[in-house]
């Protein structure tokens, strides 16, 4: 018999043995539905990890002046100071550029009627180039500005917007804590990010004029290293070197914590999965597991299907169909079952996948590797159905057409 005919017939046999299809395609859809919401939700917090990196700048050493990050936020007070940065200046081999940064991220800021909260940050000149943000128009803070405390700004996108709707920021003055700016520049667009969220709802000052004019912190929130080179085997270097460094400068005995935080790509790509990869690997064992069972589900019922219409194949092969025409028809009749079982679970995915993503707000992504999902469990399960239809094909005509007990 042709493909065709077999499957006309795999068919039939599907819906005038609909209960046994249904017994058949649940196990099917189940863990297909299971392990196609496991990897598509891996693969979009592996995406979300991976822009967190790219955000963070994949050619970034960055020191934090505490020791330990809880829910995307540092747990204590600053502990870098300025002579860390001279130190690290002049110490480091393999740096490019290196800068410090002050900051605060609920700083209330004003045009006329219209206000908001943004993240305002004191930066150097070289902030700019290591962090590739520069601005749009206008222009940056200098070193003149720096060595004035001067009272100028740089705003994000979302302030521009935000405050000064369609007219343009660059001149105006606002008000910053209730200090008196003004706009020199408007930095170029960067979205949202996972670590940062609107990396565009921020204003830039000159991190003397943070410490002089708005909050008389002495010590440095971050500062930053340019890397020449993406490498993670010479990010990891120069994060030793730091932390070598930093361990120096801060008398940090042996076998003591440290106070600070080096972070590298390799480390946001970690700290941005909201779930471990350890979880994920473990779902995908139970994911395993449900295939394997509803494969051992399909050769069971299909070995006694094959039993109970022995009499069936036995007429067959006596009418002259041979062992592969069986063989086809059977595994066809599988194949069927799974496919069918397979688009169900594709639905129950999706659907389960949307569910869980807004419950728990979790990423999703269905690229080809999670779509590929379906096809390989619709593939085992019916490959599970070939011995006992191997089986059934090789009996001889007068042995399956001898009666049952």
């Amino acid at each position: 018999m042709r493909w065709g005919k077999n499957i006309g017939a795999a068919f039939q046999v599907t819906r005038a043995l609909s209960l046994r299809t249904l017994v058949l395609a649940l196990p099917v859809a189940a863990s297909t539905a299971l392990a196609l919401s496991i990897v598509a939700v891996d693969r979009g917090v592996t995406a979300t990890a991976r822009e967190a990196a790219v955000s963070f700048g994949l050619d970034q050493v960055t020191v934090h002046g505490a020791a330990r990050v809880i829910a995307g936020k540092f747990s204590s007070a600053s502990t870098l100071t300025e002579e860390d940065m001279r130190a690290l200046r002049s110490e480091l081999r393999g740096v490019q550029g290196i800068t410090a940064t002050r900051r605060d991220n609920e700083t209330p800021v004003s045009f006329r009627a219209k206000n908001g909260v943004y993240k305002v940050f004191g930066v150097t000149p070289e902030w700019a180039i290591i962090r590739d943000f520069g601005p749009e128009r206008g222009q940056f803070v200098d070193q003149i500005d720096l060595n004035a405390s001067a009272a100028v700004c740089v705003v994000g996108q979302t302030v521009a917007r935000e405050l000064f709707g369609t007219e343009e920021p660059i001149g105006q003055q606002i008000l910053i804590n209730q200090v008196p700016f003004t706009v020199k520049g408007v930095l170029v667009a960067r979205g949202s990010s996972p670590a940062e969220g609107d990396r565009d709802a921020r204003v830039i000052i000159p991190l003397t004029t943070f410490y002089d004019r708005l909050y008389r912190r002495l010590h440095l929130d971050q500062i930053v290293m340019k890397v020449s080179t993406q490498s993670p085997e010479q990010l990891a270097g120069v994060a030793g070197q730091v932390t070598a460094v930093m361990r120096r400068q801060h008398r940090i005995a042996a076998g003591q914590p440290d106070d600070f935080t080096v972070r590298t790509p390799m480390s946001i790509t970690v700290d941005s999965r909201v779930i471990s990869r350890s979880v994920f690997l473990l779902l995908f064992g139970l994911a395993a597991v449900a295939v394997l069972v509803a494969s051992s589900i399909v050769a069971l019922v299909f070995l006694q299907a094959t039993r109970a219409r022995q009499y069936e194949i036995g007429v067959r092969r006596a009418m002259g169909a041979e062992p592969g025409d069986i063989l086809r028809q059977l595994w066809a009749e599988a194949a069927v079952v799974s496919i069918l079982g397979g688009v169900l679970g594709v639905g129950l995915g999706v659907f389960a996948t949307a569910i869980v993503s807004r419950w728990r707000e979790l990423p999703s992504v269905f690229d080809a590797t999670a779509l590929a999902v379906p096809l390989i469990i619709v593939l085992l399960t019916s490959l599970a159905a070939l011995l006992p239809a191997r089986a059934a094909a090789r009996l001889a005509p007068a042995e399956a057409l001898r009666p049952v007990g």
